[in-house]
């Protein structure tokens, strides 16, 4: 019999043996979590809010614990198009109008919005985008920008394949989508909304018609700078890059 070797790193491990009983259904509450892997609660509770800061777990809407946005997207097998956005931040340095501005690169996981990238601009946000940060999709103006733009069938298998992950019932997703796309913007690409921080967003899906990554970029702008005409700019900036990546020139 091996001799088993000690823990080099014991908060990893704990971290892992955490993710590892949640992802298996073995334990899905912090006090169950403390009794699988006779862990002090506190102890427990702290590695569960510091999972939860990083997006590798979360609360369903029932309480119990999941594995998090940002675990599901690395490994559940979200498509992946890290060519188009490479080539979206490209873009992006040929359009003046975006110099000074931020621009987030997003997709529907489930009912959230996961930024999988960013660029970074001059003037404060009360929110800065960050990759792999996520928010509600009804907060997201890339989120609503996407799944305004793809047949009603595609928009449900988008958020209902995380489903299980988020613990979200299919009254959830209907609920929500129809939240979504209730909204009538006389047919306009770009989608517009000022998100729960007070944040103007620009939101347009990014990539051929075909295209199976779904990503949105979002123009974030302080409502301070959201007069007519920068709007106007934004609109059809946004709309002149989705024109140059959807040519896959």
């Amino acid at each position: 019999m091996g001799i088993e070797q000690p823990r080099r790193t014991p908060a990893v491990h704990r971290a892992v043996d955490v993710l590892d009983a949640v992802g298996h259904n073995v334990a899905t509450t912090p006090a169950a979590l403390a009794a699988e892997l006779t862990m002090a609660k506190s102890s427990i509770g702290d590695l569960v809010e510091a999972l939860e800061v990083e997006n590798l777990l979360r609360r369903a809407i029932n309480g119990n614990l999941r594995l998090g946005i940002r675990l599901a997207a690395a490994t559940a097998g979200t498509p992946e198009d890290p060519t188009l956005v490479e080539r979206a931040l490209r873009v992006l340095g040929q359009i003046a109008y975006f110099d000074s501005h931020t621009v987030s690169f997003v997709r529907v996981v489930g009912l959230q919005a996961l930024c999988v990238d960013v660029r970074m601009g001059q003037h404060p946000l009360a929110l800065t985008p960050r990759p792999g940060q996520s928010r509600p999709m009804a907060d997201s103006a890339g989120a609503a920008a996407v799944l305004r733009s793809v047949s009603e069938r595609t928009a449900r298998e988008l958020v209902d394949r995380y489903a299980d992950h988020q613990g979200i019932t299919p009254q959830n997703i209907q609920d929500a989508l129809t939240t979504i796309t209730a909204v009538d913007q006389d047919g306009a690409r770009v989608v517009r909304l000022t998100d729960s921080y007070g944040i103007v967003q620009l939101g347009i899906r990014v990539g051929a018609d075909d295209s199976d990554a779904h990503i949105a970029a979002v123009l974030h702008l302080p409502d301070r700078l959201a007069d007519p005409t920068t709007l106007l700019r934004g609109e059809t900036a946004l709309a002149d890059l989705a024109a140059r990546l959807s040519s896959r020139a």
